[in-house]
């Protein structure tokens, strides 16, 4: 078997590879006396039909047949013994197999670049003060409130208002959109939401009967959709999906309607959280939490600029089929993203190969992390012991409410058990290059936590 191979950039080699032809007649003989033993012809006996028959009549399945056979074969030899290790299936073209000549083809593949790390001890980053505002008190005390509220059935009235809590069905146009929902959850507030999955419809349930059944509303769709609710979105799509200003023409039907009761901000709600047992002391507390999970995300952004920094001093060119797999990732996880945020990605008249070329550079940046965080971790000889695995199973077994023994056997099943022992070693590599840091406490508060 004759071998060129060819080095077509620093990710990319061509493999032009030629086979005898005494192997490849003896492929051939292997898949026509197969092929006869199972072909039944009028005439003949069953395994029994003649050779120049059966190329007369199957010539083109069976060289097919053996071409992919062929290649597959061969092309999986000569990457172990060139030690080529591909990242993908390798693009196979200029097949040309003739009686009596050699078979040949060429392979375009797609490996690892070879990375040598270098400068990447030292790195200069600047440390955030973490800061805790007294409105982002308010906000979590009162997402407690939310948590400790009361649903009644409503007594005394016919009509919907402002705090109540109802569980319609919903039909219609938005603007130019048609729109069907059943079983929604809508809270009837009087001021417009940014969550409300249908802007404005807390507001325009005002009034409405509490039996509602197909009855019309029609109201203005207002302007509260908050930036980071499209986040992601490129700004065509972004445009289209706007529906701010247009008419929202509905009918709906109210299946059940409750009457919130939501706590006294005072010392018993606090003892009720179980936290503390004054409202001062909860606040102190709900500070307390919320400066450690500032801490944590300052932490975050920390490591995330020390890769980007060191990604910075180690340029190199990586797989473009594995940039391609992770921009769906970051596509999959952008939608996933908008629909926690409330936004129905459903009926979002999104351009998702926009939103790719978007996401892109992000997917690249994200490839190269990974294989250069690989190269630091060897040179270091940074490893993932069972110890530590087996903390980080723990860890998650917690999240998920499950055992060790059977997030171990899940993750076994699925095939992503060594995933966990590649994160548990990137984070410990993240962790060495954060040691050797030169990191600087700055006065800069950090941006206001979402938590």
């Amino acid at each position: 078997m004759q071998v060129t191979i060819e080095q077509i950039s620093p990710v990319e080699k061509r493999l032009a590879i030629e086979v005898p032809w005494p192997a490849v007649a003896a492929k051939l003989e292997e898949a026509y006396r197969e092929l006869g033993r199972g072909v039944t012809l009028k005439g003949f006996r069953k395994g029994h039909v003649p050779r120049n028959i059966l190329e007369r009549m199957f010539a083109r399945q069976v060289e097919q047949e053996v071409q992919r056979k062929l290649v597959q074969e061969t092309f999986m030899h000569v990457a172990q013994e060139h030690q080529i290790a591909p990242v993908a299936e390798p693009i196979v073209d200029d097949m040309a197999l003739e009686k009596g000549a050699r078979f040949r083809y060429s392979a375009r593949v797609e490996v690892k670049a070879e990375v040598e790390p270098k400068d990447y001890d030292g790195i200069q980053l600047e440390r955030p003060t973490p800061v805790v505002t007294d409105e982002e008190v308010e906000k979590a005390l009162a997402r407690k409130r939310e948590e400790l509220t009361e649903y009644k059935r409503i007594e005394g009235r016919d009509r919907l208002e402002p705090g109540d809590m109802v569980l319609l069905d919903v039909q219609g146009e938005v603007g130019k959109h048609a729109i069907k929902r059943e079983g929604m959850m809508v809270d009837v507030i009087g001021m417009p939401q940014p969550t409300d999955m249908i802007p404005g419809l807390g507001a325009a349930l005002i009034g409405a009967p509490l039996e509602a059944k197909e009855h019309p509303l029609t109201f203005t769709i207002p302007d509260v959709m908050p930036d980071e609710s499209v986040a992601g979105i490129p700004e065509q799509d972004r445009k289209e999906h706007d529906v701010a200003g247009e008419e929202a023409r509905l009918t709906i039907t109210v299946r059940e309607a409750r009457e919130k009761l939501m706590p006294a901000l005072d010392d018993d709600f606090a003892k009720d959280t179980g936290e503390a047992d004054t409202l001062d002391e909860l606040r102190a507390r709900i500070r307390e939490k919320l400066l450690e999970a500032k801490g944590k995300d300052v932490d975050e952004e920390l490591r995330k600029e020390l890769v980007k920094e060191v990604l910075r001093k180690n340029p190199f060119e990586v797989p473009p089929a594995l940039v391609e797999r992770q921009t769906e990732m970051l596509l999959h996880r952008t939608k996933l993203k908008l629909a926690m945020r409330g936004v129905d990605v459903r009926n979002l008249p999104l351009d998702d190969n926009r939103l790719r070329e978007q996401l892109r550079a992000e997917a690249r940046e994200d490839v190269r992390a990974m294989f250069l965080l690989d190269a630091i971790a060897t040179r270091e000889n940074v490893e993932a012991s069972e110890a530590d695995v087996e903390k980080k199973l723990a860890e998650l077994a917690k999240e998920r409410g499950k055992s060790v023994a059977r997030l171990k056997a899940d993750l076994q099943k699925d095939g992503h058990f060594e995933s966990i022992k590649h994160n548990v070693r990137e984070a410990k590599t993240l962790d060495l290059l954060m040691s050797r840091a030169n990191i600087t406490n700055s006065q800069r508060a950090n941006s206001p936590s979402e938590k």
